[in-house]
Parts: structure tokens; C-alpha cells; sequence
């Protein structure tokens, strides 16, 4: 996303890892950061609650020296328990909006006008809700799809968490490359090829973080045992 968002504002990026400069994005030591109107918090959901514990005291100081909280984002795969942690985590006087970017960086590749964003207002003012929304839908040019945290998890349990555990699964198998290969087949070997470029990480966040995942894991194993006893029945 920064590649997108350096275009229409100075990015500022505190990361531990990072050394020197990396497309166009500044890298700011973790005060510096904690002075910017929007912080992203771009770290899996699992690393929320110290990233938060290190950026709580800057803006604590920040408070007392009278200039205003900021904007809090995050765009983690999960939203229930990031915003849960985010509550938790910072002042109560700093706004947080959760944001779920549908697409990854393939998809992102040749740019991102039309894809869908998942949008959960949480607790900021109806005219920063307004002013970050205007900013995706108009200047990402982004679909944005406004829910909430509860509900974006329960349809991400199937939308993610189904496919990836499919194809995470499938990954495992030794599949044939085989002229014989039918579409229907060769979409199935594409998506899997797709899926596993994605981390190890990524997919222990959306099955493990997500509420509502282990319910449609169960409801999985449960289909696949009815389809083997219906077969099995079927001589």
C-alpha cells in the first residue's frame, strides 16, 4: 500500500528491520512516527499488542503537550481481535478506523482503482470517518465496503479462511502436471500456485485470529466425512 499512498502523501515508515530508504518511503524513528495525524498500523495482529505498548507512551506525551491524537489505522486480515487489541492498547482519545485491503500485491500490481477495501469505523468522529473514506473511494479510487469488525470476520472466515485452508491443504499434495488437465483443474492448480506465495504467518492470522475460522474448519471436516459415508453407502 505505501507504493499507492507515496503519491498523495510523505509516508513515514518505523520499522526495525528496515535500514535506509525503501520506495520513496521514509523510514522515522518510533517519536517521529507517533507525530503523524494517520498512523497505519501495517504489522500482523498477533504483533499489535507491542507494537502498541512501544507507541502508547509517545502519544501519552504527545497528549500532554497539547497537540492532538491521531488517526489510527490498520489494515491486518483480522478485525475483531485487531480492534480489540487497538482499544485496549491505545489513549482513549485517539481515533481508530480497522481496514481489511481485499487484494494483495499481485492483485495491486497494475493498480488498485476498483479493488474492494473492507471500511469499520470504531471510534472517531463522523467527519474523520468521512475524510478517510473520501480519501479511498476518491483518491485510491478504492471500493470501499463499509461493516463492521463482527460481521467482516464472520464472511472473511469463509471468503479467507475456507480458501486458504483448501488450498494450504491441496499445497501439501503432490499434484500431476498433466496434458490431460481440464480448466476447471488448472484454475484449481492456479489458485493454489496464487495462495501459497502468501507467508506461513498470513495463514496461522487467518485461521487462529479469527473468531468464527475454527466453526467453518469443523464445518469442513464435517462435509468431507458426510460426502465419505455417502460414498461408502453408495457401494
Amino acid at each position: 500500500m505505501a507504493t499507492h499512498l507515496r503519491d498523495h502523501a510523505e509516508v513515514w515508515a518505523h520499522d526495525r528491520a528496515a535500514i535506509g530508504d525503501f520506495d520513496g518511503v521514509v523510514p522515522v524513528d518510533l517519536d517521529r512516527a507517533a507525530q503523524a495525524d494517520v498512523i497505519v498500523l501495517a504489522v500482523p495482529v498477533q504483533s499489535f499488542d507491542g507494537v502498541l505498548e512501544g507507541l502508547r507512551p509517545h502519544l501519552e506525551e504527545r497528549a500532554r503537550a497539547g497537540r492532538g491524537l491521531p488517526l489510527v489505522v490498520d489494515v491486518a486480515s483480522v478485525k475483531v481481535r485487531a480492534v480489540e487489541r487497538m482499544v485496549r492498547g491505545l489513549p482513549d482519545a485517539a481515533s481508530i478506523i480497522a481496514t481489511h485491503p481485499l487484494f494483495g500485491p499481485e492483485s495491486g500490481r497494475d493498480g488498485i482503482a476498483g479493488l474492494p477495501i473492507a471500511y469499520c469505523p470504531v471510534r472517531a468522529s463522523e467527519e474523520r470517518v468521512a475524510s478517510l473514506r473520501g480519501f479511498l473511494a476518491e483518491t485510491l479510487r478504492l471500493r470501499v465496503i463499509e461493516t463492521t469488525p463482527d460481521e467482516h470476520d464472520r464472511q472473511m472466515a469463509y471468503v479467507q479462511g475456507l480458501t486458504h485452508l483448501i488450498s494450504r491443504a491441496v499445497g501439501e499434495m503432490e499434484l500431476p502436471q498433466t496434458p490431460m488437465a481440464t480448466a476447471a483443474y488448472r484454475r484449481f492448480l492456479d489458485m493454489r500456485a496464487n495462495l501459497a506465495k502468501d507467508s506461513w504467518d498470513l495463514f496461522v492470522t487467518i485461521e487462529r485470529e479469527n473468531p468464527y475460522a475454527a466453526a467453518v474448519r469443523r464445518e469442513l471436516r464435517a462435509t468431507l466425512e458426510s460426502l465419505e459415508a455417502r460414498l461408502d453407502a453408495a457401494g
